[in-house]
């Protein structure tokens, strides 16, 4: 029976992962995971060892737990007699500045930490996801909305996001995590825990801890390579359409175009514009000659019959603007900004006699943070829109609320509406909290949202 070493070396040749000889960072938390990785890697018989260099991010988020990762991962490489890098960045204040939430703050301080280093060092940065992780992060995209690139999962090589400049290598990734642990159990590989990883209020835990092992008791146990190959299927499409995306040149026609490459011609233009791509303003856009489009507060976008997105005069109709921001408050508080507003938000435990302190302040509203999610997303009000406030025994058209209201129509276009992870609306500037997100008497779990 072929071993993990041996597995791993034909997938390094076959897939050619490190064809120069420049450095290879291999990036190690400590976990089990990146230690396997690290001693794989550094096999004689691989050949890779001389070009090696450990390296080590502090998130700054567990006090002296996050002090003794650091000082493992420094004496593990010392053992193994390489060259050791490591960095820190303060998690929880990007988080609170960008209002991304903990797990987006802490992986754009690693990945920038990486690129960083890999730049100064001419080196590719070796990464430890392995296939749990690839399915983990094809529900984690499925449940945001993510298009087949999303859901194709991560590449074996791929540009850093954070710089293209920069080279991602995933030497684990067709392996499975039991075959991780089996391989560090034989060989006495030592490894840090990390209690976060239990933690299921991160929605990758959650999908790791509880949607797929009831997916495999619920199914089978081939569930999950069921999904491996559904996510390569879709991968391998998701290339083969950009390939004819980035190669169309107005021949044929942009009408005459497959669906698919029609929106891949129009996500590539959003990207080059610098605006998010998202399902319905691409759909909008390849849907519609001339219609012009708001994708921020005084800018517009439309697509020309030649299938060029470019910059819309300025209407005199204001046109419904489908900018929108994904916010995680996974962790315990945040801010972002959206539509001119700076909106704040922080979890409290406690039920109904903590909300009626809370909900006293101005401009604050209070909610079951158990059935909101972990995912909002800030947006403004699009025709069709509904809405059930609280008290309110069914739903009614947002536009029937605004004029019940007596708020001006230029100004609904302008206000800030928020859906929770499911798609619900949960809030809407000016009016009252919905009925479904209230605080009740089996809430344990509050969250302030202020602006």
């Amino acid at each position: 029976m072929q071993t993990l070493a041996e597995k791993v070396g034909d997938i390094i040749r076959a897939q050619n992962l490190f064809p120069a000889t420049g450095g290879i960072i291999v990036a190690v938390s400590g976990g089990i995971d990146s230690m396997a990785l690290l001693h794989l890697l550094a096999i004689p018989a691989l050949g890779l060892r001389e070009h090696l260099i450990v390296a080590h991010f502090d998130h700054q988020l567990r006090g002296a737990e996050t002090d003794a990762d650091v000082a493992f991962v420094a004496q593990s490489a010392k053992r193994l007699g390489l060259p050791f890098e490591t960095g820190s960045g303060d998690t929880r204040q990007l988080a609170a500045e960008t209002g991304a939430g903990i797990e987006a703050a802490a992986r754009q301080l690693r990945h920038v930490f990486f690129v960083r280093l890999a730049k100064r060092l001419g080196a590719v940065v070796a990464l430890a996801h392995h296939a749990d992780d690839q399915i983990e992060t094809f529900f984690l995209r499925l449940l945001r909305g993510a298009g087949n690139r999303g859901l194709g999962g991560m590449r074996p090589i791929a540009p850093s996001p954070f710089d293209p400049g920069v080279t991602l290598v995933r030497p684990l990734l067709s392996v499975r995590r039991d075959e991780i642990v089996d391989f560090a159990t034989r060989e006495g590989i030592e490894f840090r825990e990390d209690a976060t990883n239990t933690d299921t209020r991160f929605l990758r835990n959650r999908i790791r801890h509880e949607l797929l092992p009831q997916l495999v008791e619920q199914s089978s146990a081939s569930t999950s390579r069921h999904i491996l190959k559904a996510m390569q299927l879709v991968g391998d499409a998701a290339d083969c359409i950009d390939d004819l995306a980035a190669e169309w040149s107005g021949e044929p026609p942009y009408e005459q175009l497959a669906i698919a490459v029609q929106r891949q011609v129009v996500q590539r233009q959003l990207f080059g514009l610098g605006v998010d791509p998202s399902f319905d303003l691409v759909e909008s856009l390849r849907l519609e000659v001339g219609r012009v489009i708001e994708v921020a507060y005084g800018r517009r976008l439309q697509r020309n019959a030649d299938g060029q997105v470019q910059e819309a005069v300025p209407a005199a109709e204001p046109e419904f603007s489908l900018a929108r921001r994904e916010v995680s408050i996974a962790g315990q508080a945040g801010e972002a900004e959206f539509g001119g507003l700076k909106i704040r938000w922080e979890r409290l435990a406690g039920g109904l006699p903590e909300r009626r302190e809370f909900s006293q302040a101005e401009r604050r509203e209070v909610f079951d943070a158990e059935v909101l999610g972990q995912v909002i997303t800030l947006r403004h009000w699009r025709p069709g829109d509904r809405f059930q406030s609280i008290g309110q025994a069914g739903t009614a058209k947002l536009q029937d609320l605004f004029v019940n209201q007596k708020i001006p129509r230029a100004k609904r276009r302008q206000l800030v509406v928020a859906e929770a992870a499911d798609g619900r609306l949960f809030w809407v500037q000016h009016l009252r909290i919905a009925e479904l997100f209230k605080v009740t008497e089996s809430t344990t779990g509050l969250l302030l949202f202020s602006w």
